[in-house]
This record gives structure tokens, C-alpha cells and sequence, in this order.
């Protein structure tokens, strides 16, 4: 009863620490810098520009975000066995 409690228990914590991990992959393709660009008339405006190419950052974090509950059981169970 206490190991199905246990697992209980790290399965809530994983899925918590995964949702964080999904807001930031929001947080950070959402992130934009401004730059100094020249318009056709040779004028410099400022412009805002994303820092992430929204598809290349969604693929990549959502490859590594949605194996993170399987990386963290990995690394919980190697540490446990160590000793």
C-alpha cells in the first residue's frame, strides 16, 4: 500500500513539474527583441522581431518537454539503486 502511495505521490509531482515546463516553452518562443532595421527610404526604424523560429522551438522543446516525465523517472530510479 505504501509503494502504490509512493508512486501516487511522484506521478502528481512529475505531472506539476511538467506543466511548468509547458508554460515556459510559452515564455520563451514568445520572447522577441528589438532590432534597428532601415525601411525603403533608407530611414532606421526599430523593429520587434521573435528571437525563436516559432517552429523549430515548438518542435525541439516540445520534444524534450514531453519526455521529461520518462527522463526525471529515469534519473529518480538511477539514484535510488546507486546506493
Amino acid at each position: 500500500m505504501i509503494y502504490v502511495v509512493a508512486i501516487i505521490y511522484i506521478f502528481i509531482g512529475v505531472s506539476i513539474i511538467s506543466d511548468i515546463f509547458m508554460d515556459s516553452i510559452t515564455v520563451i518562443t514568445a520572447a522577441t527583441k528589438t532590432v534597428k532595421v532601415r525601411d525603403i527610404h533608407g530611414n532606421v526604424i526599430e523593429k520587434e522581431v521573435l528571437v525563436w523560429n516559432g517552429t523549430v522551438a515548438n518542435l525541439t522543446l516540445m520534444a524534450l518537454g514531453s519526455s521529461a516525465p520518462e527522463i526525471m523517472l529515469n534519473v529518480l530510479e538511477t539514484c535510488m539503486t546507486l546506493g
